[in-house]
C-alpha cells in the first residue's frame, strides 16, 4: 500500500512503526532510534537534528523519508547539496541502491507500518500544528484557552518558563562541557548558533566548532580578515557579489585555511532556498564579522551588569548592535544592515539570558540565578508559527516571558499530545476573567 509522505513523516516523528528493517549495505544492522529529529517545513530533508545509533556507531544528521527510494533521484536529491547530510534513508519499498559521491550506499531502512494504523484514522487524531483545546478544536470537552483566568493563566505559564530556561542552561552546560570548559568559545558557539535564526542554527553551530574563537580573537583588528575566515569556513564566499572585494576575501581565506589547517564545511550545509535576503546566511555572517570586530570580548561584555537590566535594555541592545562605521557601500560586498531590534531580542532571550544564568550556577551568588529572567519581561513576544497559533485560540502572547513558555508547552505537551498532563486542559470553561 503506497501512503502519503505526510502520513510517513507522522508515523516516523512519533514512534508508530512496529520496526525498521535495515536494506542494502546496512542489511543486518540494528538501528535504534534516539531522536527523530525536528520536522522540517522547508527545503531540504524532512527531518533535521536527528539522533541514530547503526549498531555502536552514533549519528546526527538529517532523516529523508519517501515511498519508495527512486524517489531520491526522481526529486533530484542527489545533484542537491543540501540532502548531504542525510544519514538514514527511511522508505517503505526499497528499490534501487542510491550512491554516494563516496561510492558507498545510502543507509537505508524500510518502515514497517502495523496493521492496525489506517491512515483516515490517523490523520483525524489531532495534529502537531493544532491545539486541541482552542475553540472548535477535536477534543471539545477540553476548556477553551479564551476562558482562562489570569490567576491560572499566568501560574502556568511562568511554571513552564522555569521549565524552557531550565532547557536553555542544560543545553549552555552541554556546549561548555564540547568547549572544554572555554567560557569564551562557548559564548562565541552559542552567538554564532543564533545568528542562524532558526532556519541555519545547526550549521551555524557547526562552523563556530570548526573555526575556533581563538584564531577570529588574532585578526579582529582586520574586518576583511574576519569576514574572509566566517564566509570561506561556511563555503559561502561564492555568494557574494562578484568583483576585486569578493577575489580578495578568497585570497585571504586561502592563506588563513592553509595557516591554521582548517577545512571547509562541504557545501550546501547552508539552506539558503525561500529564506528572506536578510536572513540569508552570508549576509548574517557580515553582520557578525562586523559585531566581533567592534567589541574587544563579546563574553565579558555579556556577564555586566548593565547589559541585563530590565531598566536597561538599550545597553543590550548596544552590545549586539554593531555601528555603521566603515560599512562598505551597498554592491562591493552585498547589503549587510545592523541587526533589527527584533533579531536583537531573539540574540538576547537565547544567548545572552542563557549565558548570563549559567555563569552565574558557576560563580553568581546564593539565590541570584534568576535574576536576568526579569529582563524577559521587558521584551515583546516572539512572533512565530507557534505564537500565532495560541494567539488565534484567544491566548495572549504579550511578553518574551510568555512566548518563551509557549514554546515549551507546544513542544512538551502540544505536540506529543499530552494534554492531560496540561493544567488548562482540567480548568472548568466557566473559569472567565
Amino acid at each position: 500500500m503506497r501512503h502519503r509522505e505526510a502520513y510517513l513523516h507522522y508515523i516516523w516523528r512519533y514512534g508508530l512503526y512496529d520496526q525498521l528493517i535495515p536494506t542494502g549495505e546496512l542489511a543486518g544492522a540494528r538501528i535504534e532510534v534516539l531522536e527523530p529529529g525536528e520536522l522540517n517545513t522547508d527545503a531540504g530533508p524532512d527531518f533535521f537534528a536527528a539522533k541514530i545509533r547503526i549498531n555502536d556507531l552514533l549519528w546526527v544528521g538529517c532523516v529523508e523519508i519517501h515511498h519508495a527510494s527512486a524517489e531520491w533521484y526522481h526529486h533530484h536529491h542527489d545533484t542537491d547539496p543540501a540532502y548531504r547530510s542525510v544519514i538514514l534513508h527511511v522508505v517503505e519499498l526499497d528499490n534501487r541502491p542510491i550512491a554516494l559521491d563516496s561510492g558507498a550506499q545510502l543507509p537505508t531502512c524500510l518502515l514497517m507500518i502495523p496493521q492496525h494504523l489506517e491512515p483516515k484514522n490517523v490523520l483525524h487524531s489531532p495534529s502537531p500544528t493544532a491545539l486541541p483545546c482552542c475553540p472548535g478544536g477535536s477534543l471539545g470537552s477540553l476548556a477553551p484557552l479564551a476562558q482562562l483566568s489570569p490567576v491560572v493563566r499566568e501560574a502556568w505559564l511562568r511554571c513552564l518558563l522555569h521549565c524552557r530556561v531550565r532547557e536553555k542552561t542544560k543545553a549552555v552546560e552541554d556546549l561548555l562541557h564540547r568547549c572544554e570548559g572555554d567560557w569564551g568559545q562557548t559564548f562565541y558557539s552559542l552567538l554564532v548558533r543564533y545568528f542562524g535564526f532558526g532556519l541555519n542554527n545547526e550549521a551555524m553551530e557547526r562552523l563556530a566548532l570548526s573555526l575556533p574563537y581563538t584564531i577570529l580573537m588574532k585578526h579582529r583588528d582586520h574586518l576583511d580578515q574576519i569576514e574572509a575566515l566566517l564566509l570561506g569556513q561556511a563555503s559561502l564566499l561564492s555568494f557574494l557579489p562578484e568583483g576585486d572585494y569578493r577575489e580578495h576575501l578568497e585570497r585571504e581565506y586561502t592563506f588563513l585555511a592553509h595557516k591554521y589547517a582548517l577545512r571547509t564545511l562541504p557545501s550546501g550545509t547552508f539552506r539558503r532556498a525561500r529564506t528572506r535576503p536578510s536572513n540569508l546566511p552570508e549576509r548574517r555572517l557580515l553582520q557578525l564579522a562586523r559585531l566581533i570586530c567592534q567589541r574587544e570580548s563579546l563574553a565579558e561584555e555579556s556577564l555586566a551588569e548593565e547589559s541585563l537590566r530590565m531598566d536597561s535594555l538599550t545597553e543590550a541592545y548596544e552590545l549586539l548592535r554593531p555601528s555603521r562605521e566603515g560599512r562598505r557601500e551597498e554592491g562591493e560586498v552585498g547589503t549587510c544592515s545592523v541587526l533589527s531590534p527584533a533579531s536583537c531580542d531573539l540574540l538576547i532571550i537565547n544567548v545572552l539570558i542563557p549565558y548570563r544564568l549559567t555563569w552565574r550556577r558557576h560563580y553568581g551568588g546564593e539565590g541570584e540565578e534568576y535574576a536576568p529572567l526579569s529582563l524577559l519581561d521587558g521584551l515583546s513576544a516572539e512572533s512565530n508559527r507557534i505564537t500565532r497559533l495560541f494567539a488565534s485560540a484567544g491566548l495572549p502572547v504579550e511578553t518574551a516571558s510568555h512566548s518563551q513558555a509557549l514554546l515549551y508547552l507546544h513542544r512538551h505537551y502540544c505536540s506529543q499530545q499530552l494534554c492531560s498532563y496540561c493544567p488548562w486542559s482540567t480548568c472548568p470553561s466557566e473559569a472567565t476573567t
